[in-house]
């Protein structure tokens, strides 16, 4: 007897969920860049993809390793979003910033889902439109 099939859940990648999130922030805030009617700024920082041709460049530029992947301004606070898959993990990069972040006085969520995304945003008392209704 052959091997057994087994039906498995397919992995979203994080790509995927973050232009889900970003889709739902331009609903709840404004778009990208842009200052909502209640005065908050957002944007994505994506420096994942660019590793240049020389080594050290991207330390030379700023960019460190483990940079959350959303950033919000309200009120004069800092708030940074990281994305993470339903089983992901924070690297020892990411707590890093998250620690520095945090002790500079800025906020952080870690969110996998659009629910988690809203409800940090309401926990943080980040006003938004309340657009957007997730589905059970």
């Amino acid at each position: 007897m052959g091997k057994q099939f087994r039906l498995t859940m397919p992995v979203v990648p994080e790509h995927s969920v973050q232009a889900q999130l970003c889709r739902i922030l331009t609903m709840e805030l404004a778009p990208p860049g842009k200052l909502s009617r209640d005065g908050v700024v957002w944007y994505a920082i994506d420096h994942a993809n660019y590793a240049g041709e020389i080594p050290g460049v991207r330390i030379a530029r700023g960019i460190v390793a483990g940079i959350l992947d959303m950033f919000l301004l309200w009120n004069g606070h800092a708030y940074f979003v990281e994305l993470k898959t339903e089983d992901g993990r924070l690297s020892p990069e990411q707590q890093s910033v998250a620690a520095a972040v945090l002790g500079g006085g800025g906020r952080v969520g870690v969110v996998a889902t659009a629910e988690q995304l809203l409800a940090v945003l309401d926990s943080w008392g980040i006003p938004r439109r309340r657009r957007v209704r997730v589905a059970a």
